[in-house]
């Protein structure tokens, strides 16, 4: 499936939040959109997005287009990044794509990168 890009395009920089030290060295980048307290190493970085035509039947998505790869989002993160980047925009995209090409949102259990592990590991 290739993406199609929207002929006056509309990208947006957001300041999002994450755990320096989980992105380093546990389970990946899974940045929020709100800063965070407690005893993780909270840092912020600045990620694109663009919005993109993601299939022939009219849905659309938010595309990351820089940074490193966000591997997911925890809890209400995602809702919320999408719904501030559908706010600013005036628009009403339902996906986030990474700058993998991966769907990050919705959570899509059956093409988890843990389910594919354990799927893998079994055999």
């Amino acid at each position: 499936m290739s993406n199609i890009i929207v002929e006056n395009p509309v990208i947006i920089k957001r300041k999002l939040y994450y755990d320096s030290y989980e992105k380093d060295f546990g389970d990946g980048f899974y940045p929020q959109l709100h800063s965070f307290g407690g005893i993780c190493s909270c840092a912020n970085t600045m990620i694109t997005f663009r919005l993109i035509k993601y299939n022939n039947e009219g849905e659309f998505a938010w595309a990351q287009t820089d940074n490193c790869v966000i591997y997911g989002f925890d809890g209400d993160s995602g809702i919320q990044i999408l719904n501030s980047l559908n706010q600013e925009a005036k628009f009403n995209a339902k996906i986030i794509i990474n700058s993998g090409g991966r769907i990050i949102y919705p959570k899509i259990p059956e093409l988890s990168t843990y389910r594919v592990l354990e799927q893998m590991s079994k055999y």
